[in-house]
């Protein structure tokens, strides 16, 4: 079925009257009559000096390149803004082996409400691409995982910034896109991280098991300063000119400063673990890593973004036979039949 009621898939949650076609289920060839959120919005020019807005739209099942060519960039394009609920009308097909929606008009859902009624029982919500994992679970698996850090003050530090900082670690994706680009996803991404950085320091006790699994919880701290609206999230000021590498140092360095050490080189141990966790200067590092712990934190995070990557490609995939269609940024195609049984 490529179009069921949002209700029916989400069973017991507020209803959405329309018709809606998932994302993930869209096929080229579909008229589009529906509601989504904007997750990006850029406005370009044609080689010829046409208008036309290149777009990122949103439901909970994914997201979907969009366009809207000249005619109707000029007639909506001041009409809504990145982080808007929209209503849509237009139609999917294939560009370069991927789907994309042409936009025939596009409205704030407000103004659409305003002109055509209320829907009733709507919840825009329903359209936010969030976590499959509960909130709450992860978070006190996080909690339990900051309760085993020892030495005493590396773990007061952890739960402080992580507590200092727990409304937007719960809710804001770990990136703006790529992997786990969605509420909850910084969240999700961190608990992967940190529980496989403290299962693997168990077979290896030459790693230090308190600083490592601190570090992996911190790693990406500084993404709650480097990222603004989670639902539609964008970097801000500091963000733009720092990063959150440095921005999650700097914190940790705040923290630190609180605290009474017994060695003073541990606060800048974890804060190594931070700048050098992309792994190699040509993809983001401030420093390469220079300790066992900064390199399994490097290890298990960049394992943590490729699978959830992988996962998202082969669950949008809609190519016949045993493989993916050609992931861009990983370069390949990817193993997606099933083994049979007995």
């Amino acid at each position: 079925m490529t179009a069921e009621k949002f209700s029916d898939y989400l069973k017991d949650e507020l209803p959405y009257p329309l018709t809606h076609v998932l994302i993930q289920e869209m096929r080229e060839g579909l008229h589009i009559s529906q509601c989504f959120l904007v997750k990006q919005k850029t406005q370009r020019s044609t080689r010829n000096g046409e208008p036309y807005l290149e777009l990122v739209l949103a439901d909970r099942s994914g997201t979907i390149p969009a366009r809207a060519w000249a005619e109707a960039t000029q007639r909506y394009a001041s009409q809504f803004d990145e982080g808007d609920f929209v209503f849509v009308e237009g139609s999917t097909e294939t560009y370069r082996n991927s789907l994309q929606l042409i936009v025939k008009s596009i409205r704030r859902l407000e103004s659409y409400e305003h002109e055509s009624g209320k829907i009733p029982g709507f919840d825009p919500a329903l359209l936010v691409p969030t976590s499959a994992h509960d909130i709450d679970e992860m978070w006190e698996a996080l909690k339990g995982l900051i309760r085993s850090i020892e030495p005493e003050p590396l773990r007061r530090l952890t739960d402080n910034l992580i507590e200092e900082n727990k409304q937007a670690f719960r809710k804001y994706p770990a990136a703006i896109q790529y992997h786990h680009a969605y509420l909850g996803g910084l969240l999700e991404h961190t608990l992967e991280v940190a529980r496989g950085v403290g299962r693997f320091a168990e077979d290896f006790p030459d790693l230090d098991r308190g600083l490592a699994v601190a570090g992996a919880i911190l790693h990406d701290i500084g993404k709650v300063r480097e990222l603004e609206n989670p639902i539609a999230p964008h970097h801000s000021f500091s963000g733009q000119l720092i990063g959150h590498l440095l921005l999650g140092r700097d914190m940790v360095r705040e923290a630190a400063a609180k605290l009474p050490w017994p060695d003073a080189r541990l606060p800048e141990l974890l804060g190594h673990i931070i700048i050098s966790h992309h792994g190699a200067l040509e993809f983001g590092a401030a420093i390469v890593p220079k300790t066992p712990e900064a390199i399994a934190v490097y290890h298990f995070d960049n394992l943590s973004a490729k699978l959830n990557m992988i996962r998202l490609h082969i669950e949008k995939d809609s190519e016949q036979g045993d493989f993916t269609d050609w992931h861009k940024l990983l370069g390949r195609k990817f193993f997606k039949g099933k083994l049979s049984e007995g």
